[in-house]
């Protein structure tokens, strides 16, 4: 027999409420990744994973105990937890598409297919656990409308959210991503069918409201957690004043060392820093990985930005840590191919693409990924349109 079901309005808004705080929190947990290590920027894109994974098989879960069904259901442990983990592996592949490699539009919508598929895949998964006195079918529509709104709404988030990263982006991408995690559960329980099956009888151990109660407690504090550790220190404070405020001196921060968090250079990167100038090839520029000293053409460079007594190099591709200050690395780069457009950059003005203005504000766009722009002060403003050619 099939069962006419409803739900449970306020278990709906606690369910759609965990959804927009998961997203919320994965979006803030993975903003000015740029700013920090290799190792750094991986624990951060896990925290993000699960608690978007997290909050995304919660939501499931609640919402599901906010179905009202004369009948007890009962979920199967084993696709109960691979729901879950398939939730956070997916959005984990999502975030780490976005943070690793040249972030463009045609990236950005890839994350998005891929978080709608993950979340498509953690709903009916999770279905699947359902068994006891309750057997469910799908009808074929359901699956389509699913895959559409999950994959369609999940795009449009990740646009939100990565097109300017700012705080105002990501509320507005995690309230769509939200929605659309909830909208795609809804929409598919609104094509799913319900019919008792009268062999079997189920006595729950704890009632839906209590087992409603402590996933959404237990989502809640876990979001809180992580987005406690994302509160920007004072050093990652500076760093973003520097990227609002072209015009502020980098001199005006005093110099510190390397963060406690940051791996300490090698034994051959502080022997670069230490070597003389003249001692390294001309148009070789060091940089440091994985513990080796290893050489970029200067020719190879997009942008610098200086680091505290470190500098740190784009490439176009990724970026690379360089153990010279900024004022040595400029006296190695060819004045006619590099120009300083702030205190605190130099860039390669043979890759420059375009020129971006905003209100009083200037910035340089790098190659043909646009979210790599360079800022540039207002007193040098006339000196890059020259080089431009634009006046």
């Amino acid at each position: 027999m099939t069962l006419d079901i409803t739900y449970s309005p306020l278990l709906v808004i606690a369910s759609i409420a965990i959804a927009i705080t998961a997203s919320f929190t994965a979006l803030r947990m993975t903003s000015n990744l740029r700013l920090m290590t290799g190792a750094q920027r991986k624990k951060r894109v896990a925290q993000g994973a699960f608690a978007l994974g997290g909050g995304i098989w919660s939501m499931h879960f609640v919402g599901m105990l906010a179905v009202n069904m004369p009948l007890t259901i009962a979920y199967a442990p084993l696709p109960t937890l691979g729901s879950a983990l398939i939730a956070i592996l997916v959005t984990g592949a999502a975030l780490l598409s976005l943070h690793f490699g040249v972030r463009n539009k045609k990236r950005i919508a890839v994350a998005g297919v891929i978080t709608g598929i993950g979340i498509v895949a953690m709903h009916y998964l999770g279905m699947s656990a359902i068994s006891a006195n309750c057997i469910v079918t799908y009808n074929p529509l359901g699956l389509i409308v699913a895959v559409t709104i999950g994959i369609a709404a999940s795009i449009a988030a990740m646009e939100l959210a990565y097109g300017q990263r700012t705080l105002k982006s990501a509320i507005a991408g995690a309230v769509v991503l939200g929605l659309a995690i909830s909208a795609m559960h809804y929409s598919a329980m609104y094509f799913t069918i319900f019919s008792i099956n009268s062999n079997v009888t189920v006595t729950p151990v704890l009632s839906k409201d209590t087992l409603a109660l402590i996933v959404a407690l237990a989502s809640f504090v876990i979001c809180g957690l992580f987005l406690l550790s994302a509160v920007p220190t004072s050093e990652d404070s500076a760093e973003q004043a520097l990227q609002t405020d072209p015009d502020r001196e980098q001199d005006s921060i005093a110099p510190q060392e390397l963060p406690q968090t940051q791996k300490a250079p090698s034994v051959a990167f502080s022997r670069a820093m230490s070597q003389p100038p003249e001692d390294i090839d001309e148009g070789r520029i060091p940089y440091d990985r994985n513990k080796t000293i290893r050489f970029l053409p200067s020719s190879a460079i997009f942008m610098a930005q200086a680091n505290g007594h470190y500098t740190k190099l784009h490439n176009g591709e990724e970026e690379l840590f360089c153990p010279w200050p900024i004022s040595r690395l400029e006296k190695k780069l060819s004045p006619g191919m590099f120009i300083r457009t702030h205190r605190s950059y130099i860039v390669n003005h043979q890759k420059i693409t375009g020129l971006r203005r905003e209100g009083d504000k200037a910035f340089c766009v790098m190659g043909e990924d646009e979210n790599l722009e360079v800022p540039v002060s207002r007193g040098r403003i006339a000196e890059i349109r020259e080089i431009l050619n634009l006046d």
